[in-house]
């Protein structure tokens, strides 16, 4: 029982209305009702009383309803007792009761004092409610406008409570009670309430379901939205606003009760939304006149191909639904899942009505449940989305009303299925990819495509449809790769741009057309925004892929009308969360089909399809090469079953083609045929069934003996699956002739007579083997016939799906769109038929059989590159034709949008190709090319170009050469259009300030009547001329230009200023990313080229820009900067080295101004960035011809120092190589001018050189070496070597490089020197980079023409390193005498023969040097130095002392007197000064040298005794002919006689050297040293003996001259005086016996040369074979010989006679016999030999032989 408290809320509401109702009820008719209502308020007014009736309830203890929001609760039957009058007073059909009792019903419902659930299938409290609810929805049927608005207010109220739950049927009552007075209702603010409530109440329903909870809170609708525009122009403001009052009270309302009860907590435990099972059966298919015939349809529908559609889905479903596909249920375990579904499936069969034309009621009706659809589907959530339920149901439902309603008349309806099927494809693409493959082409392709005769305002629908489409830009991709890289699904994306384009374009030319003017021309513009919406939306998509700032897709995405739903995400396939994330990642689970796309396979897929789209295309023109085609492609098997397999199945070929096909008579299409026709199984079929079915497949061929193959294979066939039809199969293949006879006479309109059933049957008897066959059988099978045409599946199309580009043809679509929409004259019923039905599923049903069932979700953007091929060539033929054709303002601005977009997306996805296809399709409209045609849109096309070139730079690459030569050629037209004279006549003289002229500085258009007549008569004459190129510019005009063309001109020319300020596009290159910076320069580079090529006209306006742009792009990274001026210098460079001197000037100075300013930049130390800059300078210099050009750049280089000298850092290196170039330069000016600046650099600004790299030094002094060889002024090499001097000095002091503490890299000389030395000489090792130029550049002057220059030179040189040496460490010292001092004597060390006349100098000596005068002053000089160095600072060379010794040995081995003396002088002056130093290794070394030296020079001569040379003189006078030859041999002979006679000489000096040294150093010398010199004097000796013994040689020498010299012995002094040196060698080391000395070794040695001489003298002086050694007599030569050699043998004889008694006696038995023999021989002249023999015979020989006789 409830409390006082209670029962005064509860009777607040109650009381009044039941009051109310006792006084206008009538006592006769109502006294029941007021009865039961008096009761009642007596039971409230007495809370504390008992009612007996409630007492006796059994149901007094179940809690009821009612509810007050206290503690108390009321029980069923209380509940029931107090709603009972209110139910009855409902029903009374009286006005006056129902009014309160509603009223209160509201109340109660609205105060919350009413909880439970309505439903008609739950228990005892639902069931009570369901009562109530059904109650209320029955009062509208008083027709009352009062009422109506009532009860829609107490129906909403009801659905959107929290306390009162409605499901199931009792949901759908208030759905249909609503629908009903919405229809109808007489009043206008009642039907829009009532459409309103609706809408509203859809809107809870499934926003409840997505939540999963019926505590959700939901927002009032905007009225004003749902407002069709055919309903806003019936209705005014003051309706939507009141209609707008009444859902926001309801919702209002709602929104209080509901805090309060979240306040109190009371309704928790009582809300059943979340029960997982329904009690009972529920048969909520019949809740909306289900017998009808639009649900017998709808019935067909749900059970046939929703299960084909789903066949194969396994697994369970979320949520724990349950589904079950019969019409008997529904069951679904979430309530609110199954009150969304029962509400979808209702709104879906009620807009599937097809009311008649008469009832615009019902037609209203099915509008508003399309309406209640499309915002639905519009707002769906994730659960909706997702669910394979919801899903299921819009396959089911939704699909099957859209098939009847695509085809309406009615525009409204077709809209609102455009616009349902816009969400389906927003929202629902994922799970629905068959149906959209489907419904796309028959509602939207199938209009777009029809061209000629189209609906115009269907026509404008679709289009807008396509245009809202793009605002989602991943549906355009998505569609592209589910669909067109589909092989069984249409070309959509391909068919809908192509559509777009022929729409565009118009009516063609002589074709027929419905449309008006003005209707075509709305038609195109509205095609050409949908054609910029793609590319549009295309753009969006890679910009959103590759995380791309647009600044388009950020406004179109704010005015996009679907963004009512919260936190909708396209871009996941309407996967995106509803406002409750954790809930749709649950959900979304259940999409199944879903699939992320894989560059890879999509493009083998796409490549798949167009290559069977070929195939198939050959064959529809040639069937055989078709079939050949696809199987060398393998698409279609070899075999015969597989090519009728194909035959029989693949979409879009000709089927009168492939009857051709089959009716072939070669061996493999009469196999196809065979196997075609047995794939068929016409078991159980009727003959024209079976006929049917064959036929539709192909069409028969005209030929007769091909149709009577088919036939004849068909009966057979026929016959074999049914063998009891007929007796043969030649019955079967009579009756089929005269079946398709038949056919054909029954539908054919050009037969007048038609053939009768009677006809029929007597054509065909007696086919049946003789007999005839039953009448009946054959009058049926004619009326079959004439009711039913036999005819192929894809008759019957209209006109616009013949199209040869139709693809739809490939899916076998073409019948969907010939039931959709019928044949004119065909009945419009059919729509509704069981046919319809049947085509429809027999057609998904091949649709879910071919189409791959997985939808892929396009991800990687290499997937646009395929979607570019498909369309960039329609996208340019609509943007091209229409902006060159047309002038109106707005096609010319969308066309200019649409290229903008083309060339985003084309540079994006750098497709080179069709970038570069839209931009100079662009450039052409500028017509800047043809001035005197510019119009209007050709300034906006400038424009376009220019904004193209601010927002797409990044992408452009290649394409920004376009772009900038239509910024070169507006440049051009400013300056003609200006008067202002070409820039040819600025280069007719060099001028180095052209940089500076006005016309460089100019950007903008002056006003054209600021201009003067004589110049706007030439600017025009050039224009009309069509002159851009200038060409045109230096000729003269032929013909003189009009007053019209004038006035043309001028017009244009004031057009052109509209453009404004095209300098934007350069300043603003600093925005440019690092690789777009790049190809902007390049683009810019080559553009200025052609400008400066031009051979009548060059122009410098892009060359100036180029110093813009790179000023403006100097602060970029230097990476970047250094890649930029990369491009930059070789384009400087090919300019500065042009042929036309005033560019070449007018380049270089803008390299000036570049340079001045690049030098304002710090540079820091180790860079060298600054020497890149400048190398073009360095390169230019060097290449250019032009004086003027090389002059130039001396002085802006000298400028750069005089003002940037402070900021100079590795430039140094550049200017100095400039300075050095400029130092060989043949000019005696730029000689001049270059070292007046490299003076002052090294007198002021020397600090400068080396405060951040010593190389910069080296540079430096290689620059002033270059100097000391010019050829022009004495003065300025004397200078140069004195600042050589100055640099040595300051590198002497520290200067260079002492600043830095590394070591520099080493060279590939100084590499070892640096390791070695690198912890000790840090400096030194720095030095060793820095001394070796200046020192090398000094030696390298020892070989200048000029005498003062060597000897200045060398003196610099020498002074250098004697001033400054005991600074160098050892290993720069080995550095210098290596590669400095040693190359002074490189020439005469490694050449042949110095005096000879072929004689080159191999490191670039000039032959002008007086070799005499340099031999005898500079080599002299040089070696003197050189032993000075080396004595000087001997401590620390004294390593090198080997090196120098070879330099002598190399000097004394050269085959010249003077040179080899030279060398041995300054051994010998070594020997003296530092000899007594030496140690016992050192005097190793220097014996081993000079034994070198004396082998080196041994005289040769071999050549006079050749027998080629002996031949050539014995036949000397035989011929002329042989002179010349025999001269220049005679003179050969005579430089080797010369040549020999020279090394002895020189071997004599040898002699004498060795002489002086040991003589010197005769104490410190070992017995090893003195062995060592010894053989080499034997050596001399034996050489020369060797000689002086050849008869031969002596006869031959005797020939060549008639001088008494040529009869002597030729080496005879050589041989005597080595012997004697010998001789005293070995005496000497008898006496001194120094350390090392081997007494018995000596002995030897002294006994083997005395012998040696003896014998040699024996054997000349007893010599009896003269004549063969003597050309002379005895009595001269030999005589004189004997003569000369008899000191010799006196030497001999006394050395042996003074040998010790018992060494004596021991050689006694080998001398005895020479000196016999001597005594017997002739002497010469003087006696000196007996005088000596006597003495030793008697001293020494005479006591021994005593001694042993004794």
């Amino acid at each position: 029982m409830a409390s006082t408290e209670v029962d005064s809320r509860l009777g607040r509401v109650l009381i009044p209305a039941l009051d109310k109702i006792i006084k206008n009820a009538s006592w006769r008719k109502h006294s029941k009702l007021a009865h039961e209502c008096k009761s009642v308020i007596e039971r409230l007014r007495s809370p504390d009383s008992s009612s007996p009736v409630a007492d006796s309830e059994s149901g007094s203890s179940i809690p009821g309803p009612l509810h007050d929001g206290g503690a108390a609760e009321y029980s069923l039957a209380e509940s029931e007792i107090i709603l009972s009058p209110l139910i009855n007073a409902s029903g009374t059909g009286a006005l006056k009761i129902v009014d309160p009792a509603v009223d209160c019903i509201q109340k109660l419902i609205a105060h919350g004092y009413v909880r439970g659930e309505a439903d008609p299938t739950g228990g005892p409290e639902a069931l009570l409610l369901s009562k109530l609810i059904e109650t209320i929805c029955k009062c509208h049927e008083l027709d009352d406008e009062g009422l109506e608005l009532l009860v829609l207010k107490t129906l909403l109220t009801a659905v959107t409570s929290i306390s009162l739950r409605i499901h199931g049927d009792s949901l759908l009552q208030i759905v249909r009670t609503c629908y009903g007075i919405y229809l109808g209702s007489r009043n206008v603010v009642n039907q829009a309430t009532a459409k309103a409530s609706l809408v509203q109440m859809s809107v809870i329903v499934f926003r409840r379901m997505e939540a999963d909870s019926s505590t959700v809170p939901i927002q009032p609708i905007v009225v004003a939205e749902l407002m069709e525009p055919m309903d806003k122009s019936e209705s005014d403001p003051s309706t939507t606003q009141s209609v707008q009052g009444f859902i926001t009270k309801i919702m209002q309302d709602f929104d209080g009760v509901f805090n309060s009860a979240n306040a109190k907590g009371t309704f928790g435990g009582h809300d059943g939304a979340f029960e997982t099972s329904l009690p009972g059966t529920a048969n909520p298919t019949d809740l909306l006149d289900s017998t009808d015939k639009d649900m017998l349809d709808a019935k067909y529908w749900e059970i046939s191909m929703y299960k084909s559609a789903l066949e194969g889905r396994k697994g369970e479903l979320a949520d724990g639904e349950v589904e079950k596909d019969d019409d008997s249920e529904v069951q679904i375990g979430n309530k609110l899942r199954r009150d969304a579904f029962l509400v979808f499936r209702a709104l879906c069969k009620l807009s599937m009505k097809t009311p008649p034309k008469e009832d615009p009621e019902l037609m209203r009706g099915k509008i508003v449940a399309l309406e209640l659809l499309k915002i639905l589907l519009e707002n769906a959530g994730a659960v909706f989305r997702t669910s394979d339920r919801f899903l299921g149901a819009i396959k089911q439902y939704l699909c099957l009303s859209l098939l009847k309603n695509s085809a309406s008349n009615l525009m409204i309806i077709f809209q609102l299925s455009c616009s349902i099927l816009l969400s389906l494809v927003s929202r629902f693409r994922a799970g629905l990819k068959a149906e959209i493959g489907v419904f796309f082409p028959m509602i939207v392709l199938r209009v777009l495509e029809n061209v000629s005769q189209p609906d115009f305002q269907q026509k404008m629908i679709v289009l807008r449809f396509l245009d809202k489409l793009c605002v989602d830009s991943q549906i355009l991709v998505d569609i592209f790769i589910n669909y067109d890289c589909d092989v069984n699904s249409s070309n959509i994306f391909e068919r809908m741009v192509n559509g777009l384009l022929k729409t565009a374009q118009g009516v063609p030319p002589g074709t027929i057309t419905t449309l008006l003017p003005p209707q075509e021309a709305a038609m195109k513009l509205e095609a050409m925004k949908c054609l910029v919406a793609v590319l549009r939306s295309m753009g969006d998509w890679v910009n959103k892929q590759l995380r791309l700032p647009d600044p388009y897709s950020a406004k179109v995405l704010e005015t996009d009308d679907r963004n009512l739903e919260e936190g909708s995400h396209p871009v996941e396939n309407g996967k995106g969360d509803g406002g409750h994330g954790g809930f749709e990642r649950s959900e979304s689970q259940s999409e199944l089909s879903s699939g992320t796309s894989d560059a890879l396979a999509i493009e083998q897929r796409r490549a798949y399809k167009l290559e069977l789209q070929e195939g198939i295309s050959i064959f529809n023109q040639k069937p055989k090469k078709g079939i050949e085609f696809l199987i060398k492609a393998n698409k279609v098997g070899s075999s015969p079953e597989e090519i009728a397999a194909f035959l029989k199945d693949a979409s879009g070929l000709n089927k009168t083609l492939v009857g051709d096909y089959l009716g072939e008579r070669e061996d493999l299409s009469l196999k196809v045929m065979h196997a075609y026709v047995d794939s068929f199984d016409f078991e159980g079929m009727e003959f024209d069934e079976a006929i049917r079915a064959f036929l539709r497949g192909f069409r028969l061929p005209g030929e007769a003996q091909k149709i009577d193959r088919i036939m004849e294979k068909f009966a057979e066939r026929y016959c074999k699956c049914n063998a009891k039809a007929f007796s043969s199969a030649d019955t079967a293949y009579v009756l089929a002739y005269s079946v398709i006879l038949l056919n054909t006479d029954a539908h054919n309109p050009m037969v007048k007579s038609k053939m009768t059933p009677d006809g029929f049957i007597k054509n065909n008897r007696g086919i049946d083997d003789g007999k005839d066959l039953p009448e009946e059988y054959l009058r049926a099978l004619y009326e079959r016939i004439s009711k039913n045409e036999i005819k192929m599946k894809d008759d019957g199309l209209g006109q616009q799906q013949k199209q040869p580009t139709n693809s739809s043809r490939l899916l076998g679509l073409d019948a969907i769109l010939n039931i959709v929409v019928p044949r004119r004259g065909d009945d419009m019923d059919m729509e509704t038929s069981d046919d319809l039905i049947r085509h429809m599923q027999e057609r998904f049903k091949e649709k879910a059989r071919k189409s791959e069932s997985v939808y892929y979700a396009a991800s990687d953007v290499v997937i646009l590159r395929f979607m570019v091929e498909v369309c960039w060539a329609p996208m340019l033929a609509a943007f091209s034709v229409p902006l060159d054709q047309s002038d109106d303002a707005v096609i010319t601005t969308l066309c200019l949008e649409g290229f903008h977009h083309a060339i985003h997306v084309t540079s994006v996805m750098s497709l080179k190709t069709h970038r570069d296809a839209f931009v100079t399709s662009l450039a052409k409209f500028t017509s800047l090319h043809s001035p005197a045609d510019i119009k209007q849109k050709n300034i906006e096309a400038i424009k376009a170009i220019i904004k193209l070139a601010e927002e797409e730079g990044n992408y452009l690459q290649d394409a920004w050469e376009h772009i900038l030569t239509c910024v070169s050629r507006f440049e051009h037209l400013h300056l003609l259009g200006e008067g202002a004279p070409p820039d040819a006549t600025f280069f007719a003289f060099p001028q180095t300030e052209s940089a500076n002229s006005p016309r460089a500085k100019s950007n903008s258009v002056p006003a054209v009547k600021e201009r003067a007549p004589g110049k706007l008569q030439y600017a025009a004459s050039a224009m009309i001329r069509g002159s851009y190129d200038g060409s045109g510019v230096a000729s003269k005009a032929s013909n003189a230009v009009t007053s019209e063309q004038m006035n043309n001109l001028i017009s244009n020319l004031n057009l052109l200023e509209q453009v404004g300020d095209m300098s934007r596009i350069f300043t603003r290159s600093q925005r440019l990313n690092s690789e777009a910076i790049i190809d902007f320069v390049k683009a810019l580079c080559k553009v200025s080229m052609d400008e400066l090529r031009s051979p009548s006209d060059p122009r410098v306006f892009s060359l100036t820009k180029i110093v813009e742009i790179a000023h403006y792009n100097m602060n970029r990274i230097r990476l970047v900067w250094s890649s930029i001026w990369h491009v930059l210098s070789d384009f400087f460079v090919t300019i500065g080295c042009s042929d036309n001197l005033s560019i070449a000037i007018f380049a270089m100075d803008s390299l000036r101004q570049l340079s001045m300013k690049f030098l304002e930049r710090e540079e820091l130390a180790n860079y060298n960035f600054q020497n890149e800059f400048m190398k073009p300078f360095v390169v230019v210099m060097r290449k250019s011809g032009a004086v003027e050009i090389r002059e130039l750049i001396i002085r802006c280089v000298s400028q750069m120092v005089l003002s940037r000298v402070n900021n100079v850092k590795s430039g140094w290196k550049s200017m100095f190589m400039i300075f050095t170039t400029a130092a060989h330069d043949a000019h005696k000016n730029i000689v001049f001018l270059s070292f007046e600046m490299v003076e002052k650099i090294i007198r002021d600004y020397f600090p400068h050189i080396t405060e951040t790299e010593t190389t910069t030094f080296t540079d430096c002094v290689n620059c002033l070496v270059a100097f000391t060889n010019s050829k022009f002024e004495k003065d300025i090499s004397l200078q140069a070597i004195a600042f050589l001097q100055y640099c040595a000095k300051k590198l002497a002091e520290g200067y260079v490089g002492s600043s830095l503490r590394k070591i520099p890299p080493a060279s590939p000389q100084g590499g070892k020197v640096g390791r070695q030395d690198s912890g000790k000489f840090l400096e030194s090792d720095e030095h060793l980079y820095s001394w070796f130029p200046l020192l090398a550049g000094l030696s390298e002057l020892s070989f200048d023409p000029r005498a003062e220059i060597r000897k200045v030179a060398l003196k610099v040189l020498f002074d250098t390193l004697r001033n400054h040496g005991d600074l160098f460490s050892l290993s720069l010292w080995e550095r210098v005498f290596e590669s400095v001092l040693f190359r002074i004597f490189d020439y005469v060390r490694n050449d042949d023969d110095p005096s000879g006349e072929d004689s080159n100098d191999q490191r670039g000596y000039d032959g002008e040097v007086d070799q005499e005068s340099w031999l005898y002053e500079t080599c002299s000089l040089a070696l003197q130095l050189v032993v000075d160095l080396f004595v000087n600072f001997y401590k620390t060379v004294n390593p090198l002392l080997k090196k120098v010794l070879m330099l002598f040995v190399s000097l004394i081995k050269r085959p010249h007197q003077s040179l080899a003396g030279a060398g041995i002088a300054a051994l010998v002056r070594l020997m003296r000064d530092v000899g007594h130093q030496f140690s016992d290794q050192q005097w190793l070394e220097v014996v081993s040298c000079i034994k070198e030296a004396a082998d080196g020079t041994s005289p040769d001569f071999s050549y006079v005794t050749s027998e080629g040379l002996t031949e050539d003189v014995s036949n000397e006078d035989e011929t002329n002919d042989h002179s010349d030859r025999l001269r220049r041999r005679n003179r050969q002979l005579h430089a080797a006689v010369a040549d020999a006679k020279s090394k002895a000489s020189i071997q004599i000096f040898v002699i004498q050297a060795v002489t002086d040294i040991y003589n010197m150093y005769r104490s410190s010398l070992t017995a090893n040293h003195v062995l060592m010199l010894f053989d080499a004097m034997h050596g001399i000796a034996s050489n020369a003996h060797q000689i002086n013994a050849d008869p031969l040689i002596r006869a031959k020498l005797q020939e060549l001259g008639s001088s008494p010299d040529t009869q002597e012995a030729p080496l005879l002094r050589l041989e005597n005086e080595s012997f004697q040196t010998c001789m005293t060698f070995l005496d000497n080391l008898i006496s001194d016996q120094p350390l090392g000395y081997d007494e018995a070794k000596i002995e030897t040695h002294l006994i083997s040369l005395c012998r040696e001489v003896l014998e040699f003298y024996i054997d000349i002086s007893c010599s009896n074979e003269q004549s063969s050694r003597w050309a002379v007599p005895s009595g001269s030569g030999k005589r004189k010989e004997l003569t000369a050699r008899a000191p010799l043998v006196v030497a001999a004889i006394q050395t042996l006679g003074n040998m010790g008694e018992s060494l004596f006696k021991k050689n006694l038995p080998e001398l005895f016999p020479l000196i016999a023999t001597l005594i017997s021989c002739e002497h010469g002249s003087g006696g000196e030999v007996q005088v000596a023999l006597s003495d030793m015979l008697q001293t020494s020989m005479g006591p021994v032989l005593l001694r042993s006789c004794c």
